[in-house]
């Protein structure tokens, strides 16, 4: 009966830790960059994020006012809701930097799956890095400059 129980125990104990460490390992996962707020970088995150989001507005706020873009460009375009973005190089030159990304939308495994490389043009202002150029979704308001 001894013999048993010891072996309960130790059945239940060796789950605990696997529980343990799997939680350990997905809390980890978070692979989030962390930009400091007022960098170009963290400008093309917050943008990706705010059309993924679908919380034009708050794109918009991103952009350089020079470009006239609205929400209607934004409704006017195409991305997939499961649009993720990998962050490849930046480069600062005073008061210009160029973002290069990877966005691809990963959906159904062997489905649906595309990856391609974007590049963002940035403009120091009085108020932070706008995005300037031909900026990814909504390409058709760059030509209004």
């Amino acid at each position: 009966m001894k013999q048993v129980s010891n072996v309960v125990l130790a059945v239940i104990t060796g789950l605990i830790v696997m529980t343990a460490i799997l939680a350990a390992i997905f809390a980890n996962r978070d692979q989030t960059a962390r930009w400091a707020p007022d960098s170009p970088e963290a400008t093309v995150q917050s943008y990706v994020q705010a059309v993924v989001d679908q919380n034009y507005p708050a794109a918009l706020r991103h952009l350089d006012p020079a470009l006239a873009c609205n929400v209607s460009h934004f409704e006017q375009s195409y991305y997939p809701q499961d649009t993720a973005i990998s962050f490849f190089q930046a480069n600062i030159d005073g008061d210009r930097a160029t973002v290069a990304v990877e966005i691809g939308s990963y959906g159904e495994p062997f489905f649906d799956t595309f990856v391609h490389q974007e590049q963002f043009d940035l403009l120091q202002t009085d108020t932070g890095w706008m995005i300037t150029g031909s900026p990814w979704p909504v390409y058709i308001c760059a030509g209004m400059l």
